[in-house]
């Protein structure tokens, strides 16, 4: 596939990562943009191009990162769709998208859905991902723990639950509707840090 990036895989200049910021502050400022959701999408601008380098069409890059951070977890239910913010935006929605996809998989963003199919966007240094990983990681090392003194085999699905019950009833961090693409990102979790910590335990 052709890269749609420049400067692909270079160190990208402080003045270039600037150069885009501003750029993008127009774009935002033309299309009377809320300060609070521009702050956002400048500051994912900026980890993107730090990263990646510029975009070869810097509207739909402008767009697709106003879209992910205006359709966050904590915005549901938000039910603009991917063809009315494109045309809201005067653009195709394929360019959107491809933009959209090309930023969620460079940072890592995981893409939750609502009952409609809805895309809602979770940021893997914001706050719900912060939360998420520090209970799943306490929680795995008291599980194991106990299983050592008990000699009986963690459960994790049980874990999973309880973890999922918290996150989405008890603290509310994560809206309810995205209660099973959480359970299935907790499941992932628990597997790789019970993984790490068994493979630190039995190491000789």
């Amino acid at each position: 596939m052709v890269s749609h990036f420049d400067d692909e895989h270079l160190a990208v200049s402080p003045q270039l990562i600037v150069k885009v910021i501003r750029d993008a502050h127009e774009y935002y400022i033309q299309n009377k943009v809320d300060e609070r959701y521009e702050n956002m999408a400048l500051d994912l601008i900026r980890r993107f191009v730090s990263k990646e380098g510029t975009p070869r069409e810097v509207d739909p890059f402008f767009a697709a990162a106003l879209y992910m951070v205006t359709r966050h977890p904590w915005s549901h239910p938000n039910p603009l769709t991917k063809t009315e913010f494109a045309s809201k935006l005067r653009m195709k929605e394929t360019s959107l998208e491809w933009y959209t996809e090309s930023i969620s998989e460079k940072l890592n963003f995981i893409t939750l859905h609502d009952n409609a199919h809805l895309p809602f966007f979770m940021d893997p240094q914001g706050i719900i991902a912060s939360v998420l990983d520090s209970v799943v990681s306490a929680s795995v090392g008291e599980v194991v723990v106990r299983g050592i003194i008990t000699h009986s085999p963690p459960s994790y699905s049980k874990l999973a639950d309880n973890i999922v019950d918290r996150l989405c009833n008890v603290v509310k961090i994560v809206p309810r509707v995205f209660e099973q693409d959480i359970h299935n990102l907790v499941r992932r979790k628990i597997e790789e840090e019970s993984k790490k910590l068994s493979d630190q335990i039995s190491r000789k």
